[in-house]
């Protein structure tokens, strides 16, 4: 008889290889994941942060301004002219470098208006919408 050299055989190894690769494909699938639902969360973060800033707006000057480019101007008749910054201007998480945006304003009337945002998460809408009633 031969005495059998200690150590591992292909078989194993092989096996051994493959564990590991399909617990890294989870891992990574399960890490993208994660960054997309994070990226969408900013996105309704900053949806609210602009719609509170809207409703300040709102209060003090009984309408919601015509456009929002990177702070909020407050503007009404013969008051004077107020500017609400963000304590960030929004961008879009995906390239924040790059400022353009996924989010939208719409004011339909002076008192109505639509704020909306493009999700990631194929479960959630492709759409994140806030409106005023």
């Amino acid at each position: 008889m031969t005495k059998r050299e200690a150590g591992f055989t292909f078989i194993e190894l092989l096996v051994a290889i493959s564990i590991m690769a399909v617990m890294m494909a989870v891992a990574i699938v399960s890490y993208s994941n994660t960054n997309v639902k994070a990226r969408d969360a900013k996105r309704k973060t900053d949806l609210e942060s602009i719609r509170a800033a809207l409703e300040i707006c709102r209060a003090n000057y009984g309408e919601y301004p015509s456009s929002i480019i990177t702070n909020i101007v407050c503007t009404s008749g013969g008051l004077p002219t107020t500017t609400i910054a963000l304590n960030a201007t929004p961008v879009d998480p995906t390239n924040p470098k790059v400022n353009h945006t996924t989010y939208a304003y719409n004011r339909l009337t002076s008192t109505t208006y639509t704020l909306s945002a493009n999700l990631e998460l194929p479960a959630d809408p492709t759409a994140y919408t806030l409106s005023n009633p």
